[in-house]
């Protein structure tokens, strides 16, 4: 587990300001975007998980499926950034179609340190009804952390319980978004790493 946590810091500082040549991961942007080209102004979520090691999109999403429950697939497209371009998410998973736990994901290329990553979002959302009907929205700040906050523990749980080793990374990305119902949910500004193993999951 030491050694773990020291890879991911050892990347992580790497991404943040060493050498590019050795950086393909890209930390650069901590958010989802409404849309392309990205911008302070349509940031939407923030990044609060990384896939490592085994982390293609693919494998991940066949890991949430097996060791959260997560899926289904609804849910509107974001956007994720990658080297300074900007491009839509890999794919979507959640645990219902309600009040729901719900996570979007795009892959990266692969790092000399960290391998295949995936930058993912994940929060707990309410589906707002009343007064108003407007769709889903993440819970608010509270004691017990925001919807982002609970989505990316509650995966990270899911995993640790599977065996995956994890990490935390301070990523600073604490900006509050405002919800259809009018609450506003931010993260922490903790982002997790777990390292995914090479096969799939049935």
């Amino acid at each position: 587990m030491l050694r773990f946590a020291l890879v991911v810091a050892l990347a992580s500082a790497v991404a943040l300001g060493g050498t590019p040549a050795l950086a393909h991961f890209d930390a650069a942007d901590r958010y989802t975007h409404k849309a392309c080209p990205a911008s302070a102004a349509n940031r939407i979520d923030p990044v609060n998980v990384v896939f490592m090691t085994w982390g293609t999109w693919g494998r991940a999403e066949s890991q949430i499926e097996s060791h959260a429950g997560w899926t289904a697939s609804s849910g509107s497209a974001q956007a994720f950034t990658d080297h300074g371009s900007c491009a839509s998410m890999h794919t979507r998973r959640a645990s219902g179609h309600g009040s729901r736990f719900h996570i979007r994901l795009r892959g990266q290329h692969a790092d000399a340190t960290l391998g295949w990553t995936a930058l993912a979002a994940a929060h707990h959302e309410d589906l707002v009804l009343l007064p108003l009907a407007c769709g889903h929205a993440v819970d608010a700040n509270g004691p017990a952390g925001s919807g982002f906050d609970q989505g990316r523990d509650e995966l990270l749980r899911r995993f640790t319980d599977a065996g995956h080793s994890s990490s935390r990374v301070w990523w600073g990305n604490t900006q509050s978004f405002k919800q259809c119902d009018g609450d506003y949910a931010g993260s922490d500004g903790w982002t997790v790493f777990i390292q995914l193993h090479q096969a799939s999951h049935p």
